[in-house]
């Protein structure tokens, strides 16, 4: 086995490696003790190792949930104007006039993040509200879609809240023409649940998804539960999967028929916390029974470090290519890890030496019929890495996690460079192509499938975002605000082979 490190004293460290070849860096035994060290967590309430986080996430939530701030700024005016004097409570006004002037200016794209080549677009369609209009569950978000049996088939968390509450529920719609969609099916635990998964396999649509501890101001994974049904209607009782404690990401199934296998990137580990994260890759015949991938035989655990939200995909030679948040940090930094595997090895993962200091959440990776690779994912126009890097790590951490809340979102496709483009830093690695204009604030987790009856290149793209605030928009406020899921049609097109 062989670590990647930078030489920098931090209390996480990355670990990757052909992991069967060294039982005691890598073994069952791993993910068991993470399991146990999450149950030991469960009750804890620190974010990133201190009480900072979440006291300013509880006074945060009070501050952007109200809506009234014309209201209160009226009545800073009038108090000033009354208790200081006219003249004070005109530098007031105009401090507000300038403030609300300077929020009109549309920062430029970012010089970090390249343009994909003029030849690789995206076509989008129009939006169509998939959610429903439910009276105190205004929070919509978190959806995967499918189609089977000659429908499309969405599920998608429906809450009062982005954040963890007991109130949230899980919604199965159906659609047959992306425009009209009505709910079959509705559950409810009284936990958090979301990271919703859908997946045809041997004639059977399975539905994964999470349960977390309902605490507004923590992110405390419960346990993964499946259900499955013949018809995407009558659904089996949720039975609970996988590691305690692990969160799916994403599930794919490649092959036909006896053939088929599905594949799963998952994480395990101290999410927001002070310790590690486990990134996991296995894959199952039955959707059920999960193994690790060759070569590994002995663990699934492919990186340890701050990674989570991993997404794959296989390239037309047949290697496998993946994209990751590191939002929690490590010794390769803060920001995205982009990982590689080759062929015959998709269990033994590369990563980056030095993580790309900008954040492309909640990635999902498509290909197209040319083999072009396509990232849909969360557009930030600010670096995720700010903090001095002179600070102790988890001061950095805390840091990098309030400012990203503080600083606006949207949503964007790319492309996925190929990996002999990525150079040792990935900086020519991730392309934008083109932004979802519609989508603001709180948005940015997509499902991607092919159009019945379509060709390669034509997919539904579902995804949520904020529908009552603007685009600069601070992401915190948006996660306060209504936020509703929706569906586009969407098509790539490669300029540089159409007809003359």
């Amino acid at each position: 086995g062989w670590k990647i490190s930078l030489g920098v004293r931090l209390p996480l460290q990355v670990s990757m490696a052909p992991k069967q070849k060294k039982k005691d860096v890598a073994s069952p035994t791993e993910m068991e003790l993470m399991e146990e060290e999450m149950r030991k967590l469960r009750d804890t309430s620190t974010l990133a190792g201190n009480g900072l986080l979440p006291l300013l996430h509880a006074l945060g939530m009070q501050i952007f949930s109200s809506g009234r701030y014309k209201e209160a700024f009226w009545v800073v005016f009038l108090a000033t104007a009354l208790v200081l004097g006219l003249m004070s409570s005109l530098v007031v006004l105009l401090a507000g006039v300038l403030a609300t002037l300077a929020s009109y200016h549309r920062p430029p794209k970012p010089a970090g993040i390249p343009l994909a080549p003029a030849n690789v677009d995206v076509l989008l369609g129009r939006p169509n509200q998939l959610s429903a209009e439910v009276p105190g569950l205004h929070s919509n978000n978190n959806v995967t879609i499918a189609h089977f049996h000659g429908k499309y088939v969405a599920a998608y968390r429906q809450s009062d809240v982005h954040f963890p509450s007991g109130k949230t529920q899980l919604v199965v719609a159906h659609s047959a023409d992306l425009t009209s969609w009505s709910v079959e099916w509705v559950f409810k635990n009284g936990c958090d649940l979301r990271e919703m998964l859908l997946f045809e396999l041997d004639g059977c649509l399975m539905l994964y998804f999470f349960s977390l501890k309902p605490a507004h101001g923590e992110f405390k994974p419960l346990h993964v539960f499946y259900t499955k049904s013949q018809d995407a209607v009558s659904w089996t009782d949720p039975k609970e999967v996988c590691y305690e404690g692990e969160v799916p990401w994403e599930i794919k199934v490649y092959g036909q028929g006896r053939d088929c296998v599905a594949y799963k990137s998952s994480y395990l580990g101290d999410h927001y916390g002070s310790k590690d994260v486990l990134v996991l890759f296995e894959q199952s015949r039955d959707g059920l029974k999960w193994e690790p991938v060759p070569p590994c035989n002995e663990s699934s655990s492919v990186y340890r470090g701050g990674v989570c939200e991993v997404s794959f995909e296989l390239t037309k030679s047949g290697d496998l290519v993946a994209i990751g948040r590191n939002e929690d940090g490590d010794a390769t930094g803060f920001g995205t890890q982009l990982f590689h595997a080759r062929k015959g090895n998709l269990g033994e993962w590369t990563a980056l030496k030095i993580s790309l200091p900008w954040r492309f959440d909640s990635p999902r990776l498509s290909s197209t019929h040319e083999g072009e690779i396509l990232l849909f994912a969360r557009y930030a126009p600010n670096k995720y890495q700010l903090a001095p890097a002179w600070l102790p790590f988890l001061h950095q951490k805390t840091v990098n996690l309030i400012l990203c809340s503080l600083l606006p979102k949207s949503a964007a496709v790319y492309r996925l460079a190929p990996r002999e483009e990525w150079g040792q830093d990935g900086t020519k690695a991730v392309q934008l192509v083109r932004c979802f204009e519609t989508s603001v604030s709180d948005t940015g987790f997509f499902s991607v499938i092919r159009e019945r009856g379509c060709d390669a290149d034509s997919w539904v793209v579902a995804n949520y975002t904020s529908t009552s605030c603007h685009s600069h928009a601070p992401w915190i406020y948006g996660q306060m605000m209504q936020s509703h899921v929706f569906v586009f049609r969407c098509r790539s097109i490669n300029t540089s082979s159409m007809p003359d």
